[in-house]
């Protein structure tokens, strides 16, 4: 079985890294970021590009994550199409043009969204936290308590009773926000009946493109060291000859290859499994479907190994570059930054590690 690229997915990958590199350059990426805020002029670009159109392949969408992490990318995408579609597709419903995003998470500082039906519809009160993109958002998908379990709604934004508080993150090219509901009317896109796996589906979904985009930011920094390592000339050879960084780097290359290859085939098996699931033959699709465990497995390979490479690759630049690299002006501390907050988004590491220390204890043989 051939695993590499096919000459279209790399051609792709290439498209997307040269649109990227001129709209992102590092000083723009800076200049975004001291602002706190996106591209507000992406998303049509986006759009005509074919990055959210609903036959493009899990893997596809892996790649395109990749440069997006490799550019810092400022645009919702990835709350778009990594959270929200999946959720319109389960309701089977048409996916609205706008920027959208999902938000799940309680308050931690308590509180919660409930649903309650009326005559006129739905409507929601609470809170939810950590909304990522909200404020470009032109709809949002909320998880909602109701009297039946948890359901999806879908909310325009803005409308009535809604309230968005944007809050403080670490990563200012990827802002967060507290939604407040009073009263506000919502649109039932998947009942409790189904809402659970849905909402796990598009979180698994999300977050494996979040392990393709820090394969993007690990490699980002690899290349911001290397370049350092040959430039930077002590006792008249480039440090990269030195074997105290060439190890270095050396070692985070093979963290980056690991974890590219791990986030590919979880993206590959996560869409085989989306291909046998909407196949009409349920005979063939059963067939072809990838075993769950294994999809789950993979998974959870992907977020670890992802997020160890971008932190990695980050930390080890920090120390390739030295001084310079710890300055403000020097643009490595933006992907750093990004690396931290894919380290610490939704399901922490240490579940991850137990899914796969479960399978790993499972298959031990016994005693003979």
């Amino acid at each position: 079985m051939d695993f590499a690229l096919t000459d279209e997915q790399r051609d792709l990958q290439a498209a997307a890294a040269r649109l990227l590199a001129d709209r992102y350059p590092a000083d723009r990426v800076a200049g975004l970021a001291d602002a706190g805020a996106g591209d507000p002029d992406a998303w049509p670009l986006l759009r005509r590009q074919g990055w959210c159109d609903a036959d493009l392949g899990m893997v596809e969408k892996g790649l395109l994550a990749q440069e997006g992490g490799y550019a810092l990318a400022a645009t919702p995408w990835w709350s778009t199409v990594g959270l929200a579609h999946p959720v319109h597709r389960a309701a089977g419903v048409q996916v609205p043009p706008g920027p959208l995003t999902l938000a799940w998470q309680d308050d931690p500082a308590g509180g919660g969204c409930r649903a309650l039906q009326h005559r006129d519809g739905w409507r929601l009160t609470g809170v939810r936290a950590l909304v990522t993109d909200a404020t470009a958002a032109a709809a949002l998908v909320v998880a909602a308590d109701t009297d039946a379990g948890v359901a999806l709604f879908a909310v325009p934004a803005p409308a009535d009773g809604l309230s968005v508080e944007p809050q403080p993150t670490l990563d200012r090219l990827r802002g967060a926000a507290r939604l407040r509901f009073a009263d506000t009317p919502g649109e039932l896109l998947v009942a409790p009946d189904a809402a659970g796996r849905a909402l796990a589906d598009a979180r698994r979904h999300g977050s494996t493109l979040l392990a393709c985009e820090a394969v993007g930011v690990a490699r980002r920094a690899l290349d911001l060291a290397c370049r350092h390592a040959g430039d930077r000339v002590q006792f008249g050879r480039p440090i990269g000859a030195y074997q105290a960084v060439a190890h270095r780097l050396a070692d985070s290359y093979v963290a980056l290859e690991l974890a590219t290859s791990l986030a590919l085939r979880a993206c590959w098996l996560l869409g085989a499994t989306a291909s046998a699931t909407n196949s009409p033959d349920a005979r063939a699709s059963a067939a072809n479907a990838p075993d769950p465990a294994e999809v789950e497995r993979a998974h959870a390979e992907a977020v670890v190994t992802g997020r160890r490479a971008a932190m990695r690759a980050c930390e080890d630049a920090l120390q390739v570059t030295g001084g310079l690299g710890a300055t403000w002006e020097y643009p490595l501390h933006w992907w750093y930054r990004r690396a931290l907050w894919l380290d610490c988004f939704d399901t922490p590491t240490t579940i991850h590690l137990a899914t796969l220390a479960d399978h790993l204890l499972a298959a031990r043989p016994g005693p003979s």
